[in-house]
């Protein structure tokens, strides 16, 4: 294969390749992530909120057996004893769980946007081939799957192991054998925390690389060969030729409509051989006059001959016909700057029209 032909996938995928791919549902999404974002963060709400849920817990786990000591144990009190305090635990529980479902909704937005797919619910029963499943368990991305697995575990137990070597280094083990068990017990939860925190932190920093690899990779599988951009930009724009043959009949029409505008003119300007511009002016329904008309060598000429034919004069005027074709487009008004001049041209035209009136 020829280096930088056009069957190689060379050039970045556009917009409308990537939406074409959104909407079949593949995009660049990173389950890592929203799970290294969840551990973090819950630990996070944890150290928040970690001292109102344990206090809140034992209130409730007394309140609940001090219930069922106190009453009559029958069915109906073990139920109700049940059913208040698995109530009392999830009003308890609800901040931090309805913390942990916001991160997850918001780590997946930050990923993919809005996103909404029905037509992903149908069954796809290629999913299910085993020839396919070998194959995919063979791949590249499975490598790299694996490869991935393998440094999330180092990095994890690298993490762990300095973590418990220095707290034990710096920790007198017999001045802990003195210690309470509530004491003990406070210190293995702070360990504790701390090793989840520097873990979930790692396994989230790692979850960060994997999605811009994600990315990455997802846009290189969709990149494009020249014919295909070629071929994409056809279709959303159309077929050149096409194209062209729109804008000759639109240039025709609007000729057309040019030409047939050209006998309500009050004058033409003429430079005299290279340009024309027919001049109009209304005093009821503009605010100064109008180009109707203009145009260069043999539309100029044709310009002249149709104002001929109509009767309409011809001024002769080379440096405000210059100016009128260059400056002012058809159907708009003269600037200000040409006001002095084109009233010059428009007064004599009056006079001559006055004129021939009363011959």
């Amino acid at each position: 294969m020829a280096f930088g032909s056009d069957t190689e996938k060379t050039e970045q995928p556009t917009g409308k390749r990537l939406n074409d791919a959104r909407s079949k549902g593949s995009i660049a999404f990173s389950q890592d992530l929203n799970n290294a974002a969840c551990l973090l963060f819950g630990f996070v709400l944890l150290y928040a909120l970690g001292i109102s849920t344990y206090n809140g817990i034992c209130k409730t786990m007394k309140l609940s057996l001090g219930n069922l000591v106190c009453k009559d144990f029958t069915a109906d009190s073990v139920v109700n004893v049940i059913i208040s305090q698995v109530y009392g635990l999830m009003k308890i529980l609800s901040p931090i769980l309805g913390g942990l479902l916001l991160i997850g909704l918001v780590a997946s937005y930050l990923q993919v946007g809005m996103m909404f797919n029905f037509g992903l619910l149908k069954p796809n029963l290629d999913k299910l081939n085993i020839l396919s499943g070998i194959k995919n368990l063979f791949s590249t991305k499975s490598c790299i799957k694996l490869i991935f697995s393998v440094l999330k575990l180092l990095l994890v137990g690298g993490v762990a192991f300095f973590y418990i070597r220095k707290e034990f280094w710096h920790t007198n083990i017999i001045d802990i054998i003195d210690l309470s068990l509530i004491e003990i017990f406070g210190i293995s939860i702070k360990l504790m925390y701390g090793l989840a925190l520097r873990v979930s932190t790692a396994l989230f920093i790692l979850a960060v690389l994997d999605f811009f690899y994600q990315k990455w990779q997802y846009k290189r599988n969709l990149r494009m060969t020249k014919n295909e951009v070629k071929e994409e930009r056809k279709q959303l724009d159309g077929d050149p030729l096409i194209k062209s043959k729109i804008r000759s009949v639109q240039r025709q029409m609007a000729m057309r409509r040019m030409m047939a505008s050209i006998p309500t003119a009050d004058v033409v300007v003429t430079n005299p051989t290279h340009y024309a511009v027919a001049l109009k002016y209304d005093s009821t329904a503009m605010k100064a006059p109008t180009v109707v008309a203009k145009g260069a060598d043999l539309i100029a000429k044709r310009i002249k001959e149709i104002a001929k034919k109509h009767k309409i004069p011809l001024v002769e005027d080379k440096p405000l016909a210059q100016t009128l074709y260059k400056t002012v487009e058809i159907g708009k008004e003269i600037p200000q700057k040409l006001y002095y001049a084109v009233a010059k041209v428009l007064s004599y035209v009056y006079q001559l029209k006055k004129g021939n009136q009363r011959v």
